[in-house]
C-alpha cells in the first residue's frame, strides 16, 4: 500500500507497483485489517498465558502488559497511518509523490 506514481526530479512519472487503499477490494481490505487484529489478539493470549503462568513474580502483570501492548504498537500505528496517509493521498492530495521515493 502506497503511493501508485513516482514523479522523478527530472519530471519523469513512473508507476511504483503499490496499491492505494482507495483501491484496494473489499476482500483485500478486510483480509488486511483481519491480519492486523488477529496480531493484537494473538499477541493478548500471549500476554495473558504469560501473566498466569507467572503470576507469583512482581514483574508478571508489567511482562504480559508488554507482550500484550507492544505489538499492538508496533503493529496496528503504521499499519492505521499508511492507511490514512492512503487515503489523504486519493482523496485530498495528489496521487503524485514528488521528488520521493
Amino acid at each position: 500500500m502506497g503511493p501508485e506514481r513516482y514523479l522523478c526530479q527530472c519530471g519523469q512519472k513512473y508507476l511504483t507497483g503499490a496499491t492505494e487503499w482507495d483501491h484496494l477490494g473489499d476482500w483485500e481490505r478486510k483480509n488486511r485489517i483481519r491480519q492486523t487484529l488477529g496480531i493484537s489478539v494473538l499477541s493478548s493470549i500471549i500476554g495473558l498465558l504469560g501473566y498466569l503462568a507467572l503470576r507469583r513474580s512482581n514483574g508478571a502483570l508489567i511482562g504480559a502488559l508488554v507482550i500484550a501492548i507492544l505489538p499492538v504498537l508496533l503493529v496496528h500505528t503504521p499499519f492505521w497511518l499508511g492507511v490514512a496517509m492512503s487515503m489523504w493521498r486519493t482523496r485530498i492530495g495528489t496521487s503524485i509523490a514528488s521528488g520521493r521515493t
